[in-house]
């Protein structure tokens, strides 16, 4: 018998990435492996539902700093997914140099590429719209 209903999955990801003013490769991560072990499968849809991330080591912000986050396909960061979405960084209570944004996407996606050929990979990009930091973990909720 087919499973129904719906099914919740979490790619989390222990990462320690520099965070800074401006988008590039090296301050980027492949933060998914939709479908199954191995590959995913043709034609299957998700609804990217919430992205996590955790920072620490932050310097040099304001009382009220900003991450700005963009998912893509490619690992370039060209062929985007989900546009620049820029969340307020909720600083630690105790210390102000660690914080944490959480936004919800409510994205339809399949990973198939255009040609057909499986895509299990979703890359975030990511840049403070001021000082410096660290990422140090990163959490896509995803739905099927």
């Amino acid at each position: 018998m087919a499973k129904t209903g719906h099914f919740l999955h979490n790619s989390a990801h222990a990462v320690n990435i520099l965070a800074n003013t401006t988008y590039a490769t090296a301050r980027s991560h492949d933060i998914t492996n939709l479908g199954t072990a191995g590959g995913g499968i043709v034609n299957r849809l998700y609804y990217l539902r919430t992205l996590y991330v955790k920072l620490d080591t932050l310097a040099g912000l304001s009382a009220t700093p900003t991450l700005t986050m963009r998912l893509t396909r490619d690992s370039a960061g060209n062929d985007t997914v989900v546009g620049d979405v820029t969340a307020s960084i909720s600083l630690g209570v105790t210390t102000s140099t660690e914080g944490a944004v959480t936004v919800a996407i409510d994205f339809v996606y399949t990973h198939n590429s255009v040609s057909g050929v499986i895509d299990n990979s979703l890359y975030l990009f990511w840049k403070l719209d001021q000082g410096t930091g660290n990422v140090r973990r990163i959490e896509l909720t995803t739905e099927e």
